[in-house]
């Protein structure tokens, strides 16, 4: 983590690109599915569902913006790229997974200027008590004595006590105030982390310490785990056939989220409406004892939701003077984190460079009125650049493949539709399962290997009545 990068770069499609840099951020925009060529639509054993389309053969793509600042407030058109919705998914909420461990390797660099010795604490409480106690006393010798004026000098020797007291504050109070005007690490942030939890004089491993170890182990494994499945996984479930289901994720029915779906073949291809995840999904799969949609469903939703920024933080010792080359340790300050770096590789695009060309050729093609209902956007999806022309083409009217009504959902939405962001729900006290991003502070983290599969419940939508086939491949082993 916090590893260097490359100062900057230029995504692929761009002409007389500007430079990214650490000084941009990511903001989602718009979510995309496109469908796709497969034969395999057309077995004996799926042509049926596929022509009723309780399986869809499609990808998801992910259009953002790349903007400078912190918060992409001026968002724009202009600035908005796309990639695959795996490598988003691997890149933005392994981001936010990875924040709290990323964050607390800087404050064990800064161990020494963020822990106060419990000897100073005390012998700093001890001080205060004795200084209290001698204000009691002169209070009541004051107030014997009220009535006589007040001694020349004495106001001038008061200001001088109160201005000694002020220099004599303890060293963390001081940086405490330079880190507000400084790069300066968070000190408070790292205490809420729990970052020092396993600090023991003695070098003892207790009790705190393992639960850190625990909780570092945990967070480690959910961040691989997210990232796998926007690879593709096994759910360790099987259809009635015996054919194996796999997990993974595409846009939601509205385009401004993603869902957990499930899928028929190994590359989360094919799509089946007649699952939901939570029907199929395994936690004790290949021995995991851990349910880790617990702990990744606040990390993904966030990465969908929150702005991510690009900046490799570099954080100033304060034990050290500032090096006189300003410029050039101001231009180190913009170096681009891994997880951007990762995300705009040769796999994403400028959007605004995807000029629209001529119409599917496969498309248009003559078809037999057999297969008149079968239609598709693209033959190979893995090009990103005809993927991108195919979704420029589409000028804002996006294809959605996922069906909630069928498959469920894990988004809760207000009167006007718009999901309520986990930042929302935990501002309500409703906080969704798993580990809050960015707000850890406080959790009890069970032993790694003993923890229970905690509930994870996808609601489904009333399902209208239909004539179309039934996926007859439904039932679990």
């Amino acid at each position: 983590p916090y590893k260097k990068a490359n100062a900057g770069r230029k995504l692929e499609g761009q002409q007389d690109a500007v430079e990214l840099d650490g000084s941009y951020s990511v903001k989602f925009s718009q979510c995309v599915d496109v469908r796709t060529k497969n034969e395999d639509l057309f077995s004996d054993e799926l042509i049926a569902y596929a022509q009723s389309g309780s399986v869809v053969s499609s990808k998801s793509f992910v259009l953002f913006h790349v903007c400078q600042g912190d918060n992409c407030y001026y968002e724009s058109d202009d600035d908005l790229y796309i990639v695959d919705l795996g490598t988003y998914l691997a890149n933005v909420a392994t981001y936010h997974a990875d924040k709290r461990q990323n964050f607390c390797e800087a404050c064990e660099r800064f161990q020494d200027t963020c822990v106060v010795e419990e000897e100073e604490v005390e012998e700093e409480e001890a001080v205060e008590g004795e200084e209290a106690a001698e204000e009691d006393g002169a209070e009541g010798e004051a107030e014997e004595g009220e009535d006589e004026p007040e001694e020349e000098g004495e106001e001038e020797r008061e200001g001088e006590e109160a201005e000694g007291q002020e220099e004599d504050e303890p060293d963390r109070k001081l940086k405490t105030a330079s880190r507000r005007a400084a790069n300066y690490i968070d000190c408070d942030q790292c205490f809420a982390y729990d970052c020092y939890a396993d600090d023991e004089a003695d070098g003892d491993v207790d009790d705190g310490a393992q639960q850190q170890q625990n909780m570092e182990e945990l967070e480690r494994q959910v961040s691989e785990w997210i990232a796998n499945l926007g690879e593709c996984q096994e759910s360790g479930s099987q259809d009635a056939n015996g054919n194996s289901l796999y997990i993974g994720v595409m846009c939601d029915s509205y385009g401004d989220g993603v869902e957990l779906a499930v899928f028929l073949d190994e590359e989360c291809s094919m799509y089946t409406s007649e699952y939901s995840f939570n029907s199929v999904y395994n936690p004790d799969y290949d021995a995991n004892e851990i349910n880790y949609v617990t702990y990744a469903e606040n990390y993904i939703k966030i990465a969908f939701e929150e702005t991510m920024s690009c900046l490799e933080v570099e954080y100033d010792d304060p034990n050290e003077e500032q090096d006189e080359n300003a410029a050039e340790e101001e231009e180190e300050r913009y170096e681009m984190n891994e997880y951007c770096e990762g995300l705009l590789n040769d796999e994403a695009m400028d959007f605004n460079n995807c000029e629209a060309e001529n119409g599917n050729e496969e498309e248009e093609e003559a078809q037999d009125d057999q297969y008149a209902w079968y239609t598709f956007d693209i033959e190979d999806a893995d090009d990103i650049g005809e993927v991108c022309q195919v979704v420029y083409q589409m000028q804002g009217e996006y294809y959605h493949a996922y069906d909630e009504s069928s498959s469920g959902t894990w988004y809760s939405r207000n009167s006007n539709g718009q999901i309520i962001t986990v930042s929302a729900q935990n501002n309500q006290g409703n906080k969704s399962p798993g580990l809050s991003g960015g707000a850890i502070a406080g959790i009890v983290v069970l032993i790694v290997g003993v923890i229970g599969a905690a509930g994870f419940v996808l609601t489904k939508k009333n399902k209208a009545a239909t004539t179309t086939a039934e996926y007859q491949g439904g039932q679990l082993s």
